[in-house]
Parts: structure tokens; C-alpha cells; sequence
């Protein structure tokens, strides 16, 4: 599991260096999930998202690589592969590895005159890194691609 880890890591700063014209930003404020993406409207882009609102041992960050299957003026679909990890847990023995998300989403731009302003809508089923059980999240938020 480490050597994926590792892999996985490796992409997404492969990905984040190729892909550094701009940055966005995200806020999914159900969630309380912040996220930071590079430029969200090329082919390929990577995301490294926070939980907030939690105690500091208990902040899992998320490495997604997403790919954008169609993009259009008004709105991108994409999808990626991601890993859950918490850096805390490293600390106190625990496995470093949550898991695996899946992602699916939408990235509608509903101003055409700000296009960087963007509706985010994503479904992103999370498994466990035993792949014995998770669940299917929902993320609604806001995003602006500086």
C-alpha cells in the first residue's frame, strides 16, 4: 500500500507541476471541505482537498487526479481517482492510508462574463482501504479559479 501511496503522490505533484497556470479554489460548505485544484479547466488536473471544522489529529486530506471528459462554455464533467489519507495518524502508529475515492462531477460556470466563478456538484464513492465497506458522498460548493 505504500508503494501506491508513493505513486500516487508522485502523479500528483507530476500533475501539479505540468499543470501550474492557475489555482483554484473550493469550498464545499456542507462538507466543510476546502479544496485546492490546479487549473481546473485543462485536460488534466490535480486536487488536494482539507477537512476543516475537525480536531488537528483528525484532518484527513484527500489526492485526487482528475481528468475533464468534456468541456464546453457553460460547464466541465469530469472524473478522477483519488486516496484519503490523514498525516496525524503516522504519528500515533495508525495505518496512514484511509482510503480510495472515486470521483464524478460537475463544474458549471453559470456568468459568462466570470467564467472562474463556478457551481461544483460532485458524487465521489469512498472505500475503505480494506475495500470492505464506504459510502457515497455528495459535495455541493463554490469555486474560483484565480
Amino acid at each position: 500500500m505504500k508503494k501506491i501511496l508513493v505513486i500516487f503522490m508522485l502523479s500528483f505533484v507530476f500533475l501539479t507541476g505540468k499543470i501550474y497556470s492557475q489555482i483554484a479554489l473550493s469550498y464545499y460548505p456542507f462538507q466543510s471541505v476546502l479544496s485546492v485544484s490546479s487549473n481546473t479547466d485543462k485536460l488534466l488536473w490535480a486536487d488536494l482537498r482539507i477537512e476543516t471544522n475537525t480536531f488537528f489529529s483528525n484532518i484527513n486530506l484527500e489526492f485526487n487526479a482528475m481528468v475533464n471528459l468534456k468541456r464546453t462554455d457553460w460547464v466541465n464533467y469530469y472524473s478522477g481517482l483519488g486516496i484519503n489519507v490523514n498525516p496525524f495518524y503516522g504519528l500515533e502508529d495508525l495505518p496512514f492510508t484511509n482510503g480510495t475515492v472515486l470521483c464524478a462531477g460537475v463544474r458549471i460556470k453559470p456568468v459568462q462574463k466570470h467564467k472562474n466563478l463556478q457551481v461544483v456538484f460532485e458524487l465521489s464513492p469512498y472505500f475503505n482501504k480494506y475495500f470492505d465497506g464506504g459510502m457515497v458522498r455528495t459535495l455541493l460548493g463554490i469555486s474560483y479559479n484565480l
